[in-house]
């Protein structure tokens, strides 16, 4: 049985603070990931209003500030939210399912959803980017990453919270096709092999762009 949206959330609530002490760091020891994201903020602009959609505890959120953006910080679970603002009190975020994002039309410059879809199954894709489409200004930027596989990965005892979580890769075609039919175009993807620090499985990153005029 598919896993509903608010077993994911109970999830990441029960393991925020785990998650936080694991991950909190993590973009010391990822150079590709850096470069990736100093390119998206470039690309942008400095003081661009951006949203880090699935920010966790918010360490991509602070990344993105520090690089000169304006970042808005979402994620499903109040105890990631909770544990972000604790970590960074002066920067900006909320609670939000994104399959409905509480912002309007065309609000942000740029989208980063960096490993958001991992909990999503494959008939979910379209829908998520369709709202992040939908939120993007015309000329809009998107960089997503995720993890590349196609069979289904189920964690018992997730970071030792006493759920069980069920973890989607997805082969590039799948994604890549799921952001075409959501009007993204210019599609660009980059793949690297784990580090040595990271759950072994192949990375892909795709920045893609919201037309102009749309």
């Amino acid at each position: 049985m598919p896993q509903s949206t608010s077993d994911i959330r109970y999830a990441y609530d029960l393991a925020a603070n785990s998650y936080a002490k694991k991950f909190l760091t993590e973009l010391q020891f990822k150079p590709l990931d850096r470069q990736l994201l100093n390119r998206f903020a470039t690309s942008i602009g400095k003081e661009s209003h951006v949203v880090d959609i699935g920010c966790g505890p918010g360490h991509t959120t602070d990344h993105l500030a520090s690089l000169g953006l304006t970042p808005t910080g979402v994620d499903l679970s109040p105890g990631m939210i909770s544990v972000a603002r604790s970590q960074f009190p002066e920067l900006e975020f909320a609670i939000a399912d994104f399959f409905s994002l509480p912002y309007e039309e065309h609000s942000f410059s740029g989208c980063l959803a960096f490993y958001c879809i991992v909990n999503l199954q494959p008939n979910q894709l379209r829908q998520a980017f369709a709202e992040m489409h939908r939120v993007l200004k015309p000329n809009g930027l998107l960089l997503l990453s995720f993890h590349v596989g196609s069979e289904p990965v189920y964690v018992d005892d997730f970071l030792n919270s006493g759920t069980t979580l069920e973890f989607f890769p997805f082969p590039v075609n799948v994604v890549t096709k799921a952001l075409e039919s959501a009007c993204f175009i210019d599609l660009e993807t980059h793949e690297r092999s784990p580090y040595e620090t990271e759950y072994p499985s192949q990375r892909c990153y795709v920045f893609a762009r919201k037309a102009n005029g749309e």
